[in-house]
């Protein structure tokens, strides 16, 4: 929409220069309809935003600014489609339009205000020196239905056009050799040349013929036809130039516009990005892998230096215990003589009592004590783990019903037999079963489940940390959980070392678990145990599948 202050009273200005019919009419008529074609950038076209634009959109600012009217824009998707409007009477005026005689049946055009030479736009460097015979024997681009493709076929019959939907297509063709040259308006041509950084395009010649401009309108609106011829005639040099030099650019665009080297900048920018990103890549697998290799050196180091200390602690404690066994067989039957000659229910008797409870709670630490230390030979065999896990569960059956708990076994029917030693797994299980049984109290419930799975690349931290599980291995799982209050967070890292224990003193010697992990170790597993979310501990056993 072009807009103009509204003169009242006495006229101002151009508007001065009317006569009183033509003011009479304008103010009759303060709003004028115009439209045009939507893509014929520069003269005329509409931007992204919906707004009228390019030379026309100036020149017909300059003339609402003459009359003081205000133009409305009637939109429109070609210009065929703006004709029609204006033959249908549902718009006014077109502001950029050449005349012809069939469109003189419905239009009055005004003078032309806008004159554009024909431009031989070419690729080529031996279009010199040529007239317009030379054009008999080239192929030539045009836009198919413009001026010059009637021109062209009136004047030189025999002529080979390379017809092209649109001004662009026609410049392409002539850049890539399609055509020798292309023939159009100088002020389209050399916008989109601009406008699409054609670089190897230029022109080489401006024919005689021209293409003139004008505005027209109704043929029932003769009186703004004349205002029109009037206003443009009004209109300075200065502001012709000035608008020319707005839209008509003849200068070669810059190099770095060049398509050609913004294609080849594009290709060693994305080779650059892909070396530097696969560097990136390789860096960081190798960092990586160091890591992990680090870490796997330090675990190692630290399980060196823990079984150095697991040995030391087990010759100590062998010769602890037999040094303590034999006073201790004397201790007993030295109590089960003095029991013999006092009479029950007698204060000597209750001391007779506590001693033998003594006794025997240090007879389960010296057993504890030859089970940490003794011989670690292993009776192998091949091994079915769920009879193993079946027949420790019988074992502690009575110890189940006695505290009410129940169990929940989730066995894999279709777990491989691996070559175990079945006496020790079990000492293992009936361990891992007697603490559950002890953490839970009365009430609980017991949790078994069996399983044989691939380890994936995420294998668990408690098998790949030990180096002794891979990607792709097959292993066989066994896990066991209970509904007990779990263990201290704090302490969780600590539950395998040797006399370590959560139970009140004179309970438990804390080697029950430490025996455990040798065990499983000793058939090539690992064994870890974490606090499960809902409550309760959870132990996990892995051994490979040979």
């Amino acid at each position: 929409m072009l807009n103009s202050g509204m003169a009242s009273g006495e006229e101002t200005g151009f508007r001065a220069t009317l006569s009183k019919d033509e003011i009479s009419w304008l103010n009759a008529h303060p709003v004028i309809r115009f439209t045009g074609d939507p893509d014929y950038a520069p003269v005329e076209f509409t931007d992204a935003q919906g707004q009228y634009r390019g030379m026309g959109s100036d020149y017909l600012g300059l003339v609402a600014a003459r009359l003081g009217i205000r133009f409305e824009k009637v939109a429109v998707n070609s210009f065929y489609e703006a004709l029609k409007q204006v033959r249908d009477g549902q718009a006014d005026l077109l502001p950029v339009v050449a005349e012809t005689q069939q469109r003189n049946q419905y239009l009055l055009f005004t003078a032309p205000y806008l004159r554009f030479p024909a431009a031989v736009i070419t690729a080529r460097q031996d279009v010199e020196n040529w007239s317009l015979e030379a054009l008999r024997t080239m192929k030539i681009a045009v836009v198919h239905g413009y001026n010059w493709e009637d021109w062209l076929t009136h004047e030189y019959p025999d002529v080979d056009l390379v017809q092209a939907p649109d001004i662009q297509t026609a410049l392409m063709s002539t850049s890539f050799g399609l055509a020798d040259v292309m023939i159009g308006d100088i002020a389209t041509t050399t916008y989109f040349i601009g406008k699409t950084n054609i670089a190897n395009l230029r022109v080489v010649h401006q024919l005689e013929q021209n293409l003139k401009i004008s505005m027209a309108v109704r043929s029932d609106l003769p009186m703004l036809r004349s205002l029109l011829d009037k206003s443009l005639a009004n209109i300075s040099e200065e502001e012709k130039r000035a608008i020319a030099k707005t839209w008509i650019r003849l200068e070669p665009p810059a190099w770095w516009k060049n398509p050609t080297f913004q294609r080849v900048a594009w290709f060693v920018l994305g080779a650059l990005g892909f070396v530097i990103l696969a560097t990136l890549t390789w860096n960081r697998a190798l960092a990586r892998k160091v890591r992990l290799r680090t870490l796997a050196l330090e675990e190692a180091h630290q399980r060196l230096i823990q079984s150095a200390k697991l040995e030391s602690v087990g010759r100590l404690a062998a010769g602890v215990a037999h040094e303590v066994k034999n006073p201790l067989a004397i201790l007993q039957m030295g109590v089960d003589f003095l029991a013999a000659d006092i009479q029950p229910g007698s204060d000597a008797a209750d001391v007779v009592k506590d001693m033998e409870d003594a006794i025997h709670r240090a007879d389960v630490i010296i057993k504890g004590l030859l089970d940490f230390s003794r011989d670690k030979n292993l009776a192998m065999r091949k091994t079915d783990l769920n009879e193993v896990l079946r027949d420790s569960l019988k074992l502690v059956n009575y110890e189940m019903n006695h505290h009410n708990i129940i169990v929940e076994e989730a066995l894999s029917l279709e777990l491989p037999a691996i070559n175990a030693d079945p006496d020790k797994l079990k000492q293992v299980f009936i361990n891992l079963f007697m603490n559950a049984i002890q953490a839970m109290g009365r009430d609980g419930k017991l949790m078994v489940a069996s399983e044989s799975r691939r380890l994936k690349k995420e294998a668990g931290k408690g098998a790949n940390a030990t180096g002794k599980f891979g990607p792709g291995d097959r292993v066989i799982v066994i896990k066991v959980e209970d509904t007990g209050p779990g263990i201290d967070p704090a302490k969780v890292g600590q539950v395998f070392d040797p006399f370590f224990t959560t139970k009140p003193v004179g309970q438990g010697t804390g080697l029950g678990l430490s025996v455990s992990r040798t065990i499983v170790e000793l058939h090539g597993g690992v064994i870890s145990l974490r606090n499960r979310d809902g409550g309760g501990a959870s132990v996990v056993l892995m051994f490979k599948i040979a």
